[in-house]
């Protein structure tokens, strides 16, 4: 397998290609991390899923949500799992994109603090760490705090600290006493002293954390390539809980870990909040268009429905397909 780069604007993109079979449908479709969140996409990849669904899939890395939707655009991408505030804020900007089945519809984050924070309530008064304002980090945070009491800003100090690396090094010299973490950064928080004191996954909370998307117009010219994606991808959740040794393997090579830790960090992070069957979720949506209100007046009246198109993966319930995969 050849691995080349090329740049588009200020993101690096990596294409992991597979030899091109001229009776399959090519597909270049994007991802934004080495996050176990992406980890069922890589095992339908390394398990040669596509190619039974006639797809010949090649893998797209680009490092940015807001990057990925540029590519969509420009048309150098056409299908793709991102952030859906990304795919919400586009279409509220005024362009075509569309979720038509989601990864992770719920903050994909543990909540970790260090040992003398045991409850949320015992974050009054201190600092804690989030990407960026405005992030999945942010909300998630925010959401958390306002769930036991606490105002933002007021009660507890919001830093932002470029990266979830970043978050874990300023746990470790008590710059703040918590953060939201994905796997395996989450490792890092835990070399720092921190515990889990939250699982996002059990919080009762969504949020599109990461969405199958594509432009409209991309969508209703590829009606069965989106079907047959969704039903090689769906596969690929079921090998993801099901076949531990091909997930791992898929992990190691696109997470690029080879550390034993590590890849069993990302895996357990991927069964923990990976969706098993990827219907959109309104209620996320809708809270992405209250955090968007504040800076776009737009999304005040919008209709979150708007934003997704679940036709297909109604279509795959409908006919028995899941039921098929789970046995139930």
């Amino acid at each position: 397998m050849k691995i080349g780069g090329f740049l588009i604007g200020l993101g690096f993109i990596w294409i992991l290609a597979v030899p091109t079979t001229e009776a399959r449908d090519r597909l270049v479709s994007g991802y934004t991390s080495a996050s176990g969140v992406f980890a069922a996409l890589w095992v339908a990849q390394e398990g040669r899923v596509f190619e039974k669904y006639d797809i010949d899939s090649h893998l797209v890395l680009i490092a940015s949500a807001s990057l990925m939707v540029q590519s969509m655009l420009g048309g150098d991408v056409p299908f793709a799992a991102a952030g859906g505030s990304a795919a919400v804020d586009a279409n509220l900007g005024g362009a075509d994109i569309v979720m038509v089945g989601t990864l992770v519809k719920v903050p994909a984050f543990y909540i970790m603090a260090l040992p003398e924070i045991k409850s949320i309530e015992d974050l009054r008064g201190k600092s804690v760490g989030v990407t960026r304002f405005g992030s999945s980090t942010d909300f998630t945070m925010r959401y958390v705090l306002r769930k036991h009491g606490l105002e933002p800003g007021r009660d507890v100090t919001i830093i932002q600290t470029g990266d979830l690396f970043a978050a874990a090094a300023m746990l470790r010299t008590r710059a703040i006493v918590a953060a939201p973490f994905s796997s395996p950064t989450n490792l890092r928080a835990e070399e720092a002293g921190a515990r889990i004191l939250m699982n996002m996954g059990k919080a009762g909370v969504y949020f599109p954390h990461d969405a199958w998307m594509a432009r409209r117009s991309f969508v209703n010219a590829n009606e069965d390539l989106v079907r047959r994606f969704l039903k090689a991808y769906s596969e690929g959740v079921y090998r993801l809980f099901t076949d531990p040794e091909l997930s791992r393997r898929a992990i190691r090579k696109y997470a690029r870990a080879t550390d034993a830790r590590v890849i069993n960090a990302v895996y357990q992070y991927a069964l923990d909040y990976v969706d098993k069957i990827p219907y959109n979720n309104r209620e996320g949506i809708q809270e992405v268009l209250n955090q968007a209100a504040a800076r776009n007046p737009k999304a005040k009246s919008a209709n979150p429905e708007s934003f997704y198109d679940d036709r297909f993966v109604k279509e795959l319930d409908a006919s028995g397909f899941y039921k098929q995969l789970w046995g139930k």
